[in-house]
């Protein structure tokens, strides 16, 4: 193991640094380095781990191993200097959705004695899992109020490390599980927790938080929420989806959602009448059908649709006795509703399948297709002698 000075604790708002190279070995593609001090935070502790250069080259990874930091690079460096340069960014965002988790967790444990009993962080959203089967809308603006409150309130957040017997008598949210020196995160007078993460100074820096939404998850209740920029960020893109909303259906902000609920019952009652036509319009091409020729039907309907022909054919055979043909494009839809018609998922497997044809179906129904025109136009033929059907009507 090799010690070194994990700077991520002690000046979590550093952004660069000039330290020493201790060690760097190859492992597959990449380069383990190690630093004599770092800024950059491994993963652990629910937390992903930083990113950055160091001396230009890019960060890929960065994890804790036998209390040893590596630093994943795609390539070795120079020398025995490193400056290394902080993601800022992702470092501030991870800090804001930390904090705000255990502002989140406290109050939900402190308001109804819910705990958390996991957290994500990742880069689209931050969940925690709480022992509560639900919770309510109320209890949810409750909660989410109250957390700005105290964001607002811009209490300290305090970090520090205690012994086994000095740690006892705090009101920890929740117990460690292992024994040794504990780090504590502390929301001034509010919240005490074990955590190996980086944290804001205040909960100011947090920003906001925002509840996005809630799920039963194994018997418990996943809370999604943002945090700060994220927060701000997700704000925006809806506001510009509302704005478009305003400006699309002529309505202001506040009527959106009876002008969205108008227009979808009306979009309802128009696909309910285009339905009614629709069948209408069968029934009147079906009355055709039958006027215009014997059983068996032949029909020819390229622009057609597959429900729409099976619909056109029982239509056709709910007014007479009979046999209907279809040929669809690259498919042949056959049905009949005679006592001694022929088989016709038989037929299709003995007279289409050696042609190419892919299909089957019932006695009284099936449909086959061809790949081949060719051997489309071959099995209507052979439908003209089994059959009887007339391609010239």
């Amino acid at each position: 193991m090799i010690t070194i000075s994990k700077l991520y604790y002690t000046q979590p708002w550093r952004r660069e640094l000039n330290t020493e190279i201790i060690s760097q070995q190859q492992k597959g593609d990449h380069y383990l380095v190690v630093l004599a001090e770092t800024i950059f935070y491994p993963t652990g502790g629910g937390q992903p781990h930083d990113l950055g250069t160091i001396n230009g080259v890019p960060l890929l990874d960065v994890f804790e191993a036998e209390g040893t930091i590596y630093h994943v690079l795609p390539e070795p460096l120079s020398g025995t200097s490193a400056t290394a340069v902080l993601d800022w960014e992702r470092r501030l965002d991870h800090m804001q959705q930390h904090s705000g988790q255990h502002l989140l967790s406290a109050i939900f444990q402190d308001e109804y004695g819910y705990r958390t009993e996991s957290f994500h962080l990742g880069a689209e959203y931050c969940s925690i899992d709480i022992t509560a089967a639900s919770i309510s809308p109320k209890e949810q603006v409750k909660v989410e109020r109250r957390a700005n409150e105290l964001i607002l309130g811009d209490l300290p957040v305090l970090t520090y490390t205690l012994e086994p017997d000095r740690f006892q008598h705090l009101p920890l949210r929740k117990i460690p599980d292992r024994e040794g020196p504990l780090r504590i995160v502390e929301i001034q007078a509010f919240d005490f927790s074990p955590c190996s993460g980086t944290h804001v100074e205040r909960t100011g820096q947090i920003g906001l938080l925002k509840i996005l939404r809630t799920e039963k998850y194994k018997g418990m209740t996943r809370v999604y929420f943002l945090c700060g920029n994220r927060a701000l960020e997700d704000y925006r893109r809806k506001h510009e989806i509302c704005f478009d909303l305003v400006a699309l259906l002529a309505a202001p902000e506040p009527e959106l959602g009876q002008k969205i609920r108008a227009e979808l019952e009306r979009k309802k009652e128009l696909e309910k009448r285009l339905e009614d036509l629709k069948a209408e319009l069968i029934h009147f091409r079906a009355q055709q059908v039958v006027g215009a020729a014997a059983s068996p039907y032949y029909l020819d309907l390229p622009d057609t649709s597959v429900e729409e022909a099976q619909q056109l054919s029982r239509a056709v055979l709910a007014l007479t006795q009979g046999m209907v043909v279809i040929k669809l494009g690259e498919r042949v839809i056959l049905s009949h509703n005679l006592a001694d018609g022929p088989a016709l998922g038989q037929l299709v497997k003995e007279k289409a399948h050696p042609l190419g044809g892919r299909g089957g179906g019932s006695p009284t129904a099936a449909q086959v297709y061809f790949a081949d025109p060719d051997a489309q136009q071959a099995f209507l033929a052979l439908l003209e002698e089994e059959v009887g059907i007339n391609r010239s009507v």
